[in-house]
Parts: structure tokens; sequence; C-alpha cells
């Protein structure tokens, strides 16, 4: 017979159960600000692109520290609807 995990005080460990949040959850702890690099990603562009965009006011970041933005998802959303270049 194998030997049984046990808890600290040496009992047999009992299995919790996992639980799963739900997709709603999941998408109510979505961010709400995406950092620069972030957006880098998202967009496969250069930080000085972003940068350049924030220092024109046409993306509105909040400046968090001394080289530090965050930039709302909400705000990101607009700008992406804004800025979209249609097919021919």
């Amino acid at each position: 017979m194998e030997d049984e995990p046990t808890n600290r005080s040496g009992g047999p460990r009992r299995r919790e159960a996992m639980h799963m949040p739900s997709a709603e959850v999941i998408v109510d702890h979505a961010p709400a600000w995406l950092t620069v690099s972030q957006l880098c990603r998202r967009w496969q562009l250069d930080r000085k692109t972003v940068y350049k965009f924030i220092d024109a006011e046409l993306l509105p970041a909040w400046r968090v520290g001394p080289h530090l933005y965050r930039v709302s998802v909400a705000d990101v959303l607009h700008f992406e609807s804004r800025n979209r270049i249609l097919p021919k």
C-alpha cells in the first residue's frame, strides 16, 4: 500500500474541490488600464510611436510615475475605432 499524503498533524490530507471562476467573473477582473508595453504588443508598434500619440494628445494617458503611463481600455477602444484603416 502506498503512503497516503498527510497534513501537518499527520492525518490524511483531504482533497479540496477546485473552484473555477465563471466567465463573468473573469471579465469583471479584466484590467481597466493598459501599459505602453501592452499597447506596443497589441498594435505592433514601437514604444516611441505610442509615446508620440500620448504627447500629441491623440491618446489620453495617466502618468503614474516619472516615465510610466497607463491608458484606459475605453480610451484604447475609442482610439482604435477612430483610427481604423479600412481596406480598399
